[in-house]
């Protein structure tokens, strides 16, 4: 199931550049995933965390992260365990790549879009992720659903963490800081008005977690 910035461009119009492909696998697939990996030409490591794949294709490489049971952030320390639920609620979705050589559109299981919206609320200290935050609430805002967000962030105890992140954000966009950070990775500006759509979502959110 794909999660990180390749699910971000399932979901939106996609506002950002990303190279490395980030999957979540439950612990019964590693090894029938390995083996289908290795025979696929990866070379295939083990980490701390679960799984990397690495191939080469003409002077290029693509490169594979592969959590296995859970998401961990190592800038955070905070974990989002995945469950058959997970998987049951991913979407199978179009992905292309963000640049012209790369538009071919490929279908794939894709996390959640309330679970890809808590994962990025939960790495939040990446100006990346912040971008990905606010690609979601432009293009996919009105279809999240708030109490399949508020049941999973409660499923792994991040209310509080996930509650920090979002007042943060409305912070940062009083302070104008999102919008600098979003212009320096998209090369777009944020209107105003799209600012305050933005800042009641994050609120609306928010309020369900108390």
């Amino acid at each position: 199931m794909v999660i990180g910035g390749y699910a971000v461009r399932a979901y939106t119009s996609g506002y950002r550049a990303t190279k490395d492909i980030d999957c979540v696998i439950l612990k019964k697939e590693m090894g029938g995933l390995t083996a289908l990996l290795k025979n696929f030409g990866y070379i295939v490591r083990k980490t701390e965390f679960g799984l990397t794949g690495r191939r080469k294709i003409n002077r290029h490489f693509i490169d594979l992260h592969i959590s296995v049971g859970e998401i961990y952030d190592v800038l955070t320390g905070k974990r989002y365990p995945v469950n058959e639920e997970t998987f049951d609620n991913a979407e199978f979705l179009e992905i292309s790549g963000y640049h012209k050589e790369t538009k071919t559109k490929v279908k794939a299981h894709v996390i959640s879009l309330e679970e890809l919206l808590i994962l990025k609320l939960m790495t939040r200290k990446r100006d990346k992720d912040i971008v990905d935050i606010i690609a979601l609430l432009i293009d996919r805002g009105d279809k999240i659903k708030t109490y399949n967000f508020v049941k999973n962030v409660q499923r792994v105890n991040l209310s509080r963490h996930v509650r920090d992140s979002l007042l943060s954000l409305i912070g940062q966009i009083r302070t104008r800081d999102v919008g600098k950070i979003w212009f320096s990775i998209t090369g777009r500006r944020l209107m105003r008005k799209t600012e305050h759509e933005i800042t009641k979502r994050l609120r609306n959110l928010e309020e369900k977690l108390h």
